[in-house]
């Protein structure tokens, strides 16, 4: 397989901690959720032409001293395997940080780069309670609990996202939480825009959350 990269965000404050960055969206998933907004990264029927890795190579040589990180984000960068390590080695061998976005469908390859300290810091999604998955991928859900064992154990910066998306419910979502205990768990309201499955006056969680519980922190 070859990387397809489909959109590259030069300029970022907000998606690596403390630092600037650009972000790389690649082509391809491996899960299907009706509440992701980056469909033209996931359905084939509106992919666009992708961008020439050399041309991401050409940018980063001229970003030196500008921004600090490159973000890999999708779509689900962990489908490409090999070619995204090896993508990764030329990135860090350019002297950048690099964070990992990922749906945590990729154990072995999320244990190779902490193996290997290839990334800097790792953003997992948890899209549902585990028992809730099967409506999202083919994805066996022992894979995605490997990965959050993979992040528990890791010294590798980490953090755990949730969308409170329409059909996310109370219930799942204190399931969640309770798998990700003692872990950095950053919560987020469901955007309405660009999405695969489309909402009409969709209602979510997110504000029958409180600031002041300290399972979370709301975004």
């Amino acid at each position: 397989m070859t990387l397809k990269i489909g959109a590259i965000e030069k300029f970022s404050t907000i998606d690596y901690p403390n630092k600037i960055a650009c972000i790389i969206f690649f082509k391809g998933c491996n899960f299907n959720c009706g509440f992701c907004y980056n469909k033209q990264l996931v359905l084939k029927e509106l992919y666009e032409k992708e961008l020439d890795i050399q041309e991401i190579y050409y940018f980063l040589d001229n970003r030196k001293g500008l921004i600090d990180a490159v973000v890999l984000s999708g779509g689900e960068p962990t489908i490409y395997g090999q070619e995204l390590i090896d993508f990764i080695k030329e990135i860090k061998a350019k002297g950048y940080l690099v964070k990992l976005d990922t749906n945590g469908s990729n154990p072995e390859i999320l244990k190779k780069v902490i193996a290997e300290r290839l990334v800097d810091y790792i953003a997992m999604d948890l899209k549902d309670s585990f028992d809730n998955y099967a409506k999202y991928t083919k994805v066996p859900i022992e894979n995605i609990k490997k990965s959050l064992e993979l992040l528990k154990q890791s010294l590798i910066p980490c953090e755990l996202r949730v969308t409170t998306h329409p059909e996310l419910t109370f219930d799942s979502f204190n399931k969640m939480l309770e798998s990700t205990k003692g872990q950095l768990v950053f919560v987020q309201d469901f955007v309405n825009k660009n999405t695969i499955k489309k909402y009409n006056l969709p209602t979510t969680i997110f504000r029958e959350l409180s600031k002041e519980d300290k399972r979370y922190t709301l975004r």
